[in-house]
């Protein structure tokens, strides 16, 4: 099997629930993995890839995002995010509020 083929059907990263705090993801591969509902407050996620991953309900305050890749503003909308959330340049605290009230209205 060659490395592509390996990689196409390697598992997706599953930590939904888990409790996360601090760990350091820099750098990895969050492609389509289950966050949803886990708890990484002042965990690191510098330059991870984001691509399809599920972020529902989870915790993200303090985090830092720099230079993530692939985030989109409609995946932190659905996370638990706050004023000490570090975010990628790329994306608006402005424009991700509007849409975290609207989603909330």
């Amino acid at each position: 099997m060659s490395r592509s083929e390996a990689l196409a059907v390697a598992p997706k990263l599953d930590i939904h629930g888990a409790f996360v705090r601090r760990i350091d993801l820099s750098g990895a591969s969050l492609r389509g993995a289950d966050l949803s509902g886990a708890d990484a407050t002042n965990a690191k996620f510098r330059s991870a890839d984001f691509a399809g991953a599920v972020l529902r309900g989870t915790v993200l305050r303090g985090a830092d995002l720099t230079g993530a890749k692939n985030l989109t503003v409609e995946q932190l909308a659905e996370a638990i995010v706050d004023d000490t959330t570090i975010l990628p340049e790329y994306i608006d605290l402005k424009i991700l509020s509007g849409v975290i009230s609207n989603i909330r209205q």
